[in-house]
């Protein structure tokens, strides 16, 4: 009969093998501030980088605590609370087990022990027993993850930044996403909650509806149980403009006020009967002006035909008759204007003289 040597990991808990993270995504609350539900973008996620600055709720922990391992069908990943059990069966007498670690020299297994250092290992055992009859060496291939995934959470809102101020509208809606990686075992799941709420597994993008950034709680875990609630943060206009890595610190201002829009013609008009006339070659210009977002476009039509289009520089009638202008005029908010209106009529047709004799 042959004798065996089995390498066995002694867990605390239950043995899991996690392949993935499993998501599900539901309406989030605002804080205290502004009590109000969510509305969910469906957009995917897209990786974000890492700010320098960091929120956190606590320090990077194993809190979990407990022994867990993961294999991707070669390696077998490990926390550094897993023990390794070496034990032998014999047909007659068994004697002892030799092992060692890495390119370290053997030693008589005497009880279960642990890999404190992070990183890839190979363990060597095998089996003596009375007769001397030495068994062939086996080995385990074993990688050590101690430390917890790194986590970014990017909040992307239509921010306007005027000076030192960072404006928003009065309903205002946050983009949240999360990525988390883990360079050893892999990330296994990233929760997160608003304030009061409870966990919920993170799958893709959300939306908060709030006057300013909502604090998250978020946990990210590793296949071997590394778990951290610390992340990293960056506020984000709509262009990819960081306006702050401390959402903390982030002050809004909310702006209601819409802009006001002027249109202009570059000379005075002629009045008839309270009607303003002008040539062809008048040119009308169209402004805006904002006190706290600032302007961010302006829009025209001329004479109710087709939709407000974007404004890009002076206009002029060519026909003659009655002609209007309307202009509208957005902030960098979103607060749209009133409808400004020019009402003119264009003489193009010069006077047609005629000559009368007189005799008397």
């Amino acid at each position: 009969m042959k004798k065996v040597s089995i390498l066995s990991l002694l867990m605390f808990t239950a043995f899991i093998l996690t392949s993935g993270a499993a998501f599900s995504q539901e309406t989030v609350k605002t804080d205290e501030k502004a009590a109000v539900t969510t509305d969910h973008v469906t957009t995917e996620d897209t990786a974000t980088e890492h700010a320098e600055k960091v929120y956190e709720k606590e320090d990077i922990q194993l809190l979990k605590g407990q022994p867990k391992t993961f294999t991707d069908g070669y390696n077998t990943y490990v926390n550094d609370k897993v023990r390794f059990e070496l034990f032998d069966m014999d047909n007659v007498m068994k004697d002892s087990v030799m092992y060692k670690i890495d390119a370290t020299e053997e030693k008589k297994y005497t009880e279960p022990f642990t890999l404190s250092d992070e990183g890839s290992h190979v363990i060597y055992y095998y089996s003596i027993d009375k007769m001397g009859n030495k068994e062939s060496m086996k080995s385990i291939n074993v990688i050590v993850d101690k430390t917890a995934p790194e986590t970014a959470v990017t909040i992307t809102a239509p921010f306007s930044k005027n000076g030192e101020n960072i404006y928003a509208s009065e309903t205002f809606t946050y983009n949240y996403s999360i990525a988390s990686k883990d360079n050893i075992s892999g990330v296994a799941a990233v929760t997160y909650a608003a304030k009061g709420e409870e966990q919920k597994q993170y799958v893709k993008p959300f939306s908060i509806n709030s006057i300013a950034p909502v604090v998250l709680d978020v946990s990210s875990e590793d296949k071997v149980g590394n778990l951290t609630k610390k992340y990293t943060t960056k506020v984000v206009d709509e262009n990819g403009n960081v306006l702050s890595e401390n959402i903390e610190a982030i002050k809004i201002i909310v702006d209601k006020t819409a802009p006001v829009v002027e249109i202009k013609a570059d000379k005075p008009f002629f009045m008839k009967d309270k009607m303003s006339v002008a040539s062809k070659d008048y040119k009308y210009t169209i402004t805006a002006a904002d006190t706290e977002s600032g302007v961010k476009s302006i829009y025209y039509r001329m004479d109710n035909k087709s939709e407000f289009i974007l404004y890009t520089g002076e206009l002029q009638f060519n026909t003659n008759g009655m002609h209007k202008i309307e202009a509208i005029s957005r902030d960098a908010v979103g607060n749209t204007s009133k409808t400004s209106t020019l009402d003119v009529f264009v003489d193009i047709i010069p006077a047609d003289t005629n000559i009368k004799l007189i005799t008397e």
